[in-house]
């Protein structure tokens, strides 16, 4: 019933993508990583945001370990979703990635949902 998108060259998009991860390793690992970031987003959405911002950033554990100040088990720990880390540690991971940490405080009130959002200073 759906449509496969077509590339400007007339091809559908999944012949595209097919190419790409045969002739190209970056690609076929670029995609690989995403994947694996979306399974882990569905249970531990925080590491999953960490590792996809890591990748973004072209980062290693070590890297982000080193100038986090903490050892790369630990990176690798958080971003593995097996580890729940202290607001340190993930302030530090955080600026980091070039990011500030948020808490969010969540209450129903009538039905109404609620968020308060505070910076971790």
């Amino acid at each position: 019933m759906s449509e496969a998108w077509t590339t400007p060259v007339g091809r559908t998009v999944a012949e595209h993508t097919a190419e790409l991860s045969a002739t190209n390793p970056e690609y076929r690992a670029a995609r690989d990583e995403y994947a694996r970031i979306r399974e882990l987003r569905k249970t531990n959405p925080i590491a999953a945001h960490l590792r996809e911002r890591q990748f973004e950033l072209g980062l290693t554990q070590q890297e982000v370990a080193d100038a986090a100040g903490t050892s790369h088990t630990a990176i690798s720990r958080l971003e593995s979703g097996t580890h729940t880390p202290s607001l340190a540690t993930l302030q530090k991971v955080s600026a980091v990635l070039d990011e500030e940490l948020l808490i969010c405080f969540q209450s129903t009130v009538d039905g109404e949902v609620e968020r308060d959002f505070a910076a971790v200073a």
